[in-house]
């Protein structure tokens, strides 16, 4: 059955107002095919602000509440179920990488926080999410009418057991906003995303900022959608530029793939992150 479909909005990396994103992201969303069932929209990592000053994230964590509120009717108006890429959130002393997703009433039903920060060196960079934001601690699964939909952000995507844990809450399909730079997405990115496909017999779709911030982030780009076989079924290629890619969830494939390979004995199990 393909009454469900998923839609990636792809954006160059940059520093918006929140209302300035939203706007942006409201005519990616208009420029949609027009579809009879149900649309799951999903908006990258730092969609709104592509920095390396957390100054910049400390301004915008401040705007949590607006922010939400913003995305809230923007899938109202599109009648779509909307994870909305990345924002700070502020919780008492702390700032969390925190993914929101909204129904098409635009009510908030899940929240996910990032778990696994991003810390590495690239091209002599040095990157450590962790002086700025605290870790999350629980994975995150959410209904699309009869589709489980899991969540990751960015870094998790090198820690297979997140997608495992996902996979055993029932996950049928994973998404990953992310801001992936040019230079590991180059080398990573699409052997990761179908790496989790195929081991765990979801959709995986990544959705990344493509281009250059104002400060010299540079981003890899390259949403894709991998089926539960590990095949790329779209992928946006263009860079600097806002895009829209489109599929449509074929959840007969994934259990007959599952069916051909089973890939858990009896009763699936996993182990809590700690």
């Amino acid at each position: 059955m393909n009454d469900y479909r998923i839609a990636v909005v792809e954006l160059p990396a940059s520093k918006r107002s929140p209302e300035d994103a939203v706007l942006q992201v409201d005519k990616c969303l208009g420029s949609m095919t027009s579809f009879s069932g149900i649309t799951l929209a999903v908006l990258p990592e730092n969609f709104v602000c592509c920095s390396r000053n957390d100054a910049d994230y400390e301004v915008l964590a401040g705007q949590w509440l607006n922010a939400v509120n913003a995305l809230a009717g923007l899938a109202r108006r599109h009648g779509v179920y909307l994870v909305a890429g990345t924002l700070p959130e502020p919780d008492d002393d702390r700032r969390y990488i925190t993914t929101a997703v909204f129904d098409p009433q635009g009510n908030m039903i899940a929240k996910y926080r990032k778990i696994h920060l991003f810390r590495a060196v690239v091209n002599g960079c040095s990157y450590d999410e962790g002086q700025f934001y605290s870790p999350g601690f629980e994975t995150v699964v959410f209904n699309v009418d009869r589709v489980r939909v899991g969540l990751a952000i960015c870094f998790d995507l090198r820690f297979p057991n997140v997608f495992s844990e996902l996979r055993a809450k029932g996950a049928d399909v994973i998404v990953v906003p992310a801001a992936f730079t040019e230079k590991t997405g180059q080398k990573h990115w699409h052997v990761l995303l179908r790496a989790r496909a195929i081991e765990n017999q979801v959709y995986v779709v990544g959705a990344g900022l493509n281009g250059s911030s104002p400060d010299g982030y540079e981003c890899y780009g390259h949403s894709l959608i991998v089926d539960p076989d590990g095949k790329v079924v779209t992928e946006a290629l263009e860079k600097n530029d806002f895009q829209v890619i489109e599929h449509k969830v074929d959840l007969e494939l994934k259990e007959k793939i599952r069916n051909y390979m089973p890939l858990t004995v009896n009763k699936e199990e996993y182990v809590e992150l700690k």
